[in-house]
């Protein structure tokens, strides 16, 4: 058991914040939450103490103000900016409050940019789909053929699956191009690849991998780029090799959440982008695979040991799936379900779902 201390956590998203938090009740502290989201869900947490809003990525006197209003023990930063900004500001930061692990800012940059990471892992032969930058309606032209249809255009920053768009021929991706041309300049055109999405979550020392579970979701053959509900947790030492690799050639430090994809026509696996940040699906880490990532961030940070890490295997169905199966001889439970969590933290839950 930790000391008492108290946790300032920051954050936008409110899954992610709310995950965080769950994980984090065992411990011996008290958590204030500091977010730019007015509607951050975690505002209504029995777990946070109190909140912060009108969060300023741009400075870092407030979150020293609320350090020393609260004698705050650790700054943990669980989203993608705010840990990079908590990184580029940790020298000054360290001196008022220890703050978690995180890589150097020109390595993370590398990791949170779709294209600057392609062309990383292309270059150092890490697994990976082809892509080619987005220029002009010739080369567009030429790379969709020479990739090969269907194919994705992505854009480089944006998380969660958002506003990737699918093309199955050149007049769909033609019309799309013409229609939207000025806001491509910075997106990576890529193959859709048929086959299971798989997520590797690490924790890294400077390029070497202290956890890490795995999860797979069913074949995806649409354009649905959204997380999956049914999750399978089991170990893989091919995702493990590639995982291990890339890390090492990052000099990651810190937690990270891999997305892969496994090619249904020959069982390959490529990186499809790095996630510098939490996941949605961290208490399912926790419970299916018994790793509890935000509390191993919280115990290297203060400098306390951790582990044995006992990974197990375990599944995680969707509600449709759970509803279904009471009509067979194999009924399943709410308890397979994600939901179950949900009923340790419930006002905050409704108002994730209302959105309020």
């Amino acid at each position: 058991m930790l000391p008492k201390t108290s946790i300032l956590l920051i954050g936008y998203d409110s899954n992610l914040c709310l995950g965080v938090l769950y994980c984090l009740k065992s411990l011996n502290t008290d958590i204030y939450l500091l977010t730019s989201n007015k509607k951050n869900a975690a505002r209504f947490s029995i777990y946070t103490k109190k909140t912060y809003e009108e969060y300023d990525k741009n400075s870092i006197q407030q979150i020293k103000e609320i350090v020393k209003i609260h004698n705050i023990g650790l700054i943990m930063p669980i989203d993608e900016l705010e840990i990079r900004n908590i990184k580029f500001h940790a020298e000054e930061l360290n001196k008022i409050a220890p703050c978690i692990w995180a890589t150097e800012v020109d390595k993370f940059d590398i990791d949170i940019n779709k294209r600057s990471l392609a062309k990383f892992l292309t270059e150092n032969d890490v697994p990976c789909p082809k892509f080619a930058t987005i220029e002009d309606l010739a080369k567009l032209k030429k790379d969709a053929t020479d990739i090969g249809y269907p194919v994705l255009i992505k854009p480089d920053r944006e998380a969660f699956g958002r506003l990737i768009r699918h093309f199955e021929n050149w007049e769909d991706l033609k019309n799309f191009y013409i229609e939207n041309e000025t806001k491509l300049k910075r997106s990576i055109l890529q193959p859709f690849i048929i086959g299971s999405d798989i997520t590797c979550n690490v924790i890294c020392k400077e390029g070497e991998l202290i956890c890490y579970t795995i999860q797979e979701s069913p074949v995806k053959t649409g354009s649905d780029f959204s997380s999956n509900d049914i999750l399978r947790f089991h170990d893989d030492k091919q995702v493990v090799k590639v995982v291990a690799k890339m890390m090492k050639l990052l000099n990651w430090h810190g937690v990270a959440c891999i997305d892969m994809r496994r090619d249904i026509r020959d069982n390959s696996i490529k990186v499809l982008e790095i996630n510098g940040r939490f996941w949605s699906s961290v208490i399912s880490s926790y419970i299916r695979a018994g790793v509890n990532f935000p509390v191993t961030m919280v115990k290297l940070a203060l400098e306390k040991e951790v582990g044995p890490f006992n990974t197990k295997s375990g599944q995680q169905l969707s509600l449709k799936q759970v509803i279904s199966s009471t009509l067979t001889k194999n009924r399943s439970s709410i308890k397979d379900t994600k939901y179950m969590s949900y009923l340790a933290d419930p006002f905050a839950r409704t108002a994730q779902l209302l959105k309020i």
